[in-house]
Order: structure tokens, then sequence, then C-alpha cells
């Protein structure tokens, strides 16, 4: 499998994290999606909608913090 699929997949398996409200595991998929294939994450407009939605979480998760503020969702 492409690492670009595997991106693809783990952002996936975030936003269905993120519909059960498991925003714990939801940050583990989308910090393991950008370490295998980074442009998925900051690219990818699903990407950046979940991360979004879990950054307003507060506290928001630390690599999802990350996330946010390196595909410019926050400043």
């Amino acid at each position: 499998m492409s690492a670009e699929y595997r991106g693809a997949c783990l952002v996936d398996v975030a936003r269905a994290y993120l519909q059960v409200g498991d925003l714990r595991a939801t940050a583990r998929a989308l910090v393991d999606a950008d370490s295998v294939a980074p442009a998925e994450v900051r690219c990818r407009p699903l990407a950046r909608t979940v991360i979004a939605d879990v950054a307003r979480a507060q506290p928001a998760p630390a690599g999802v913090a990350r996330l946010a503020t390196v595909v410019g969702l926050t400043r």
C-alpha cells in the first residue's frame, strides 16, 4: 500500500473516530497520517475539516494543535 493511500485511510479513520466522539483516537489517527503522508493531511479538505473540529475541543490534543497551526487553521 502506498504512503498516500495509507495516509488517506488514516484520515478516513480519524473522521470515523470523530463521528463517534473519540477525540483522543481521532488525534492519534491524524498525527499518524501526517507522519506517513503529510500532503494527505495538509492538503486534503476532509483532513482540514477534521483537524478544525478537533482543534476546537478544549484543550485541543497537542498533536492536533500543532497540525492546525501547520495547515494554517490557527495563528
